[in-house]
């Protein structure tokens, strides 16, 4: 009978340095993104037919779809 095979343990190593920076960066700017827009969003309360705010807000908006895209 065939002997059984209990537990293979593989170790790749690799260094991740550039991608934990890479990652911090990005962390870093949805967050700075994200309070940007919660900016707007208050500002859009006050005065919810401001054009500006509003075609900022779409501005953001599309940079925080394009982070979360570059973090993916």
């Amino acid at each position: 009978m065939a002997d059984k095979i209990r537990g293979i343990a593989i170790e790749i190593s690799g260094d991740t340095s550039k991608l934990v920076k890479s990652l911090k960066d990005v962390d870093s700017s949805v967050k700075s993104t994200q309070k940007q827009l919660k900016d707007v969003d208050r500002l859009l309360k006050l005065d919810p037919k401001n054009t500006e705010l509003l075609a900022q807000k779409q501005k953001l908006l599309a940079q925080s779809v394009e982070q979360t895209n570059k973090k993916l």
